[in-house]
């Protein structure tokens, strides 16, 4: 039995470490994915604060600036700005296995890494962000370039920061949520393992019951 249980522990390691990342672009929406939590809407900062580097907080759409998520974002939202220097918004949490946020007007310029709990980093660039090569760069009422973003870690290292990046203006986004965590391929190998020691000792314990003599 305990065989079995190593066996299948490290299949399951080999499958998660194999898995991808996947994304979904909900292009003209922005519900949020089931379990998720917004964990930032800005809506804690003033219009015109700091987020980052060439990166601030806004309100309103800004001729030539930023222009509003046209899809799930009220109130304040964020942008990288890429003039006159390039600019980036970094966001760290909880390690999770979706990570989403609202996205607006996607340009070729912008890009979107993410960090792993193995210090590995996925880069996204451009169409990427949505997983898709061909969409109208800039488009501001769009939903094909407007949308809720979603990437989901099916197995393996889990999502614990997001880096977002543009050379030019800009790159906007809202309502940056996350969903619950799920174990590492080391963590699911640790439980299986645990499983079949308890179901051994069990079984064990039964067979020494039955072995006693009747009184």
């Amino acid at each position: 039995m305990r065989d079995i249980v190593l066996a299948l522990a490290a299949l399951v390691a080999s499958t998660s470490v194999q898995a991808a990342v996947t994304v979904n672009f909900q292009g003209g929406g922005s519900t949020l994915p089931i379990g998720a939590v917004v964990i930032e809407d800005f809506e804690g900062f003033a219009a015109g604060d700091s987020i980052g580097t060439n990166a601030q907080v806004f309100s309103t759409s800004v001729a030539n600036e930023s222009a509003r998520p046209n899809f799930g974002s009220t109130g304040n939202f964020g942008a990288v700005l890429g003039v006159p220097n390039d600019g980036s918004y970094q966001i760290n949490f909880a390690p999770t296995s979706v990570f989403s946020f609202a996205l607006g007007s996607l340009d070729t310029y912008n890009t979107l890494s993410l960090t792993l709990t193995d210090n590995s980093v996925i880069t996204y660039i451009g169409g990427q962000i949505i997983n898709d090569l061909i969409f109208p760069s800039g488009n501001q009422i769009s939903g094909e370039t407007n949308g809720r973003v979603t990437y989901t870690q099916n197995g393996g290292p889990l999502i614990k920061s997001a880096l977002f990046q543009s050379t030019e203006n800009s790159f906007e986004f809202d309502n940056i949520a996350i969903g619950g965590a799920v174990p590492e391929p080391a963590t699911w190998a640790m439980m299986l393992f645990g499983f079949g020691i308890v179901g051994s000792a069990l079984r064990s314990r039964r067979s020494a019951s039955l072995a006693l003599p009747l009184s």
